[in-house]
């Protein structure tokens, strides 16, 4: 007699189930195609349509980090909050409590062609979001959402008064501890929208500004050499954070590519090749820095310089760290999105 040795996933034990299932979920982000070519949800979203239960199991993996690259990935995930709130009207087995799960979100359009349709839709979109983004401990996002949220949230201050007691619970700043903006802004905008200061900003102990290669390469690139003070841009960037609004801050970080060695210029500036590169964090003690601006200790150079995997702490109240891991790099137009997916930002 001929033996049946086929091996069925149901005969697995439930908690390798488990594991597997989870494991697959795992969104795909450091994958070597472009997000575009490939949605690096794809297996996730694929193993929701299986079952309710398989739906259960696989969205906490799937929405751990939330990336919005596009205004549809925003309007797409609105969408799907109003599901919920239907789902939890109807008392549905299909509700599921976003905002329990979410720990990280991007929230930035690197497509310019969309800019136009911003002012028309994505108020719409950012006021659905608020309750998953203010919940959310690890956020990035670009000035101009940013600028949205903070007048979002002052706004629903203001009428505080109108809102049913879950609502206005939910939309109660306090829980980002990591707060990650695309590039430093010289004016903030944002101040001029608050009026006795940001309950948003007030609360985040840790800002991150994500450096435009393509101006300011240069400057990280000597700073990664030891050879250039980081003193100069950070003096006059962290003199721009409004203080008054950022109360509870502790660090301010700046993220740029480590490149401490000769390196193939022609490959870098090229969008079809790029560089792999490790992606280096520069910290500085924002609250030592807020006793005294001018006596603040700054590193001189040249100063020893951080190898991969590895954090120095130079003086006082400035650190550096460099990632064991690396990600492809090119010199212009630069979209952080995969770096920071990858957790190479953090």
């Amino acid at each position: 007699m001929e033996l049946d040795n086929r091996f069925r996933f149901n005969d697995l034990p439930l908690e390798i189930a488990l594991i597997i299932i989870r494991d697959a979920a795992e969104p795909t982000f450091s994958q070597k195609e472009k997000y575009d070519d490939k949605n690096p949800y794809a297996t996730a979203l694929s193993l929701c349509l299986v079952s309710r239960l398989m739906r259960r199991i696989t969205l906490p993996k799937f929405l751990h980090t939330v990336s919005l690259r596009r205004c549809h990935s925003m309007k797409m995930f609105a969408n799907a909050l109003l599901m919920q709130k239907v789902y939890a009207i109807e008392q549905s087995d299909l509700f599921f409590d976003y905002t329990s799960v979410v720990q990280r979100m991007w929230i930035s359009h690197n497509d310019f062609a969309e800019h136009r349709l911003r002012d028309s839709e994505t108020k719409l979109y950012m006021n659905l979001l608020l309750p998953v983004l203010l919940a959310v401990p690890s956020l990035a996002i670009d000035w101009y959402n940013l600028e949205l949220v903070v007048q979002l949230v002052e706004d629903a201050r203001t009428s505080d008064a109108d809102l049913d007691a879950d609502h206005r619970h939910s939309l109660s700043p306090g829980k980002t501890q990591s707060l990650t903006i695309m590039g430093h802004c010289t004016n903030w905008e944002i101040s001029k929208h608050i009026r006795k200061g940001s309950m948003f900003l007030a609360s985040i102990p840790h800002l991150t500004y994500l450096a435009n290669i393509g101006t300011e390469g240069d400057i990280f690139h000597g700073i990664s050499m030891g050879l250039v003070s980081p003193e100069n841009p950070l003096r006059v960037w962290m003199r721009d954070i409004p203080w008054a609004c950022m109360k509870s801050l502790e660090t301010f970080s700046v993220v740029y590519p480590h490149v401490n060695a000769p390196y193939d210029v022609l490959a870098y500036i090229d969008e079809t090749m790029g560089l792999d590169l490790h992606v280096e964090r520069l910290t500085v003690s924002a609250s030592l820095f807020r006793q005294d601006p001018v006596s603040f200790p700054w590193v001189t150079p040249p100063f020893p310089v951080t190898c991969p995997g590895e954090k120095s702490t130079p003086s006082d109240g400035v650190s550096f760290e460099v990632t064991h891991d690396r990600v492809n790099f090119w010199q212009f137009f630069y979209m952080w999105d995969k770096a920071w997916a990858c957790g190479l930002t953090d």
